[in-house]
């Protein structure tokens, strides 16, 4: 497979030694529409119209806007703020007509949910062909890499279960393989971390494994606000 840029991609992500490569790609592409959409999108008419169609955008998208665009060195509040103005008045519209389901903002049509649900089935589905076609950069690479959030696991179990006979069944032993290890690696260091709690450590020893609650929620969880296809 040649080298295009959403191989780079995911080989940065894997480099960067996260629980979770695809989180690193999730996160990556949301923040980027978050500053796309402020800085663009939000004055498009075609863009603006959609927003304002699907009554903004879900819970979590809308708080990820607000924060981006209230930073100190922003100015995008004045941009978030136009948008607001219309979907109220959209809003004001949907009560005097009695439309009350037209008024809730969901995932289905969430403009930000949609961008990044399309990113990542195309990098699942890329993952997926590297693993079934033996790739032997990528397999290497992925072989010493902590592996995936449970939810992404999941994801690419189900994606190679419609690759063709024993292709899908050697990336699943290999998706396993990755994932149990880097469990197993998890655990021990959970342990480790708990062991260090008692009083015969120092603090130095334990602020060592601080971070190992965190890691493990992202390895269960996946990160904040994850999609799945």
């Amino acid at each position: 497979m040649e080298k295009d840029i959403t191989y780079l991609h995911i080989k940065r992500a894997i480099e960067s030694g996260k629980e979770c490569f695809l989180c690193v790609l999730e996160d990556e592409i949301e923040r980027k529409y978050m500053g796309t959409y402020l800085y663009e999108l939000v004055m498009d008419p075609s863009s603006r119209h959609k927003t304002v169609e699907n009554r903004g955008f879900c819970n979590h998208h809308f708080y990820k806007l607000l924060f981006a665009a209230a930073r100190p060195e922003s100015s995008d509040n004045h941009g978030l703020a136009l948008i607001m103005e219309n979907v109220t008045d959209e809003l004001i519209q949907d009560l005097r007509q009695k439309r009350f389901n037209k008024m809730l903002a969901n995932e289905t049509q969430c403009q930000a949910c949609i961008h990044l649900s399309d990113f990542m089935e195309m990098y699942a589905k890329t993952v997926v062909d590297l693993l079934s076609s033996n790739h032997e950069e990528f397999s290497k690479l992925f072989q010493q890499s902590k592996g995936l959030c449970i939810p992404h696991f999941v994801t690419l179990i189900h994606g190679s279960e419609n690759a063709v006979g024993n292709r899908g069944r050697r990336t699943i032993e290999t998706l396993e393989e990755i994932e149990k290890k880097n469990l197993q690696r998890l655990n021990s260091e959970l342990a480790e971390y708990i062991r260090r709690q008692s009083y015969e450590f120092s603090e130095k020893d334990r602020v060592a494994l601080e971070d190992v609650v965190l890691r493990s929620v992202e390895k269960i969880s996946g990160r904040r606000g994850v999609r799945l296809s």
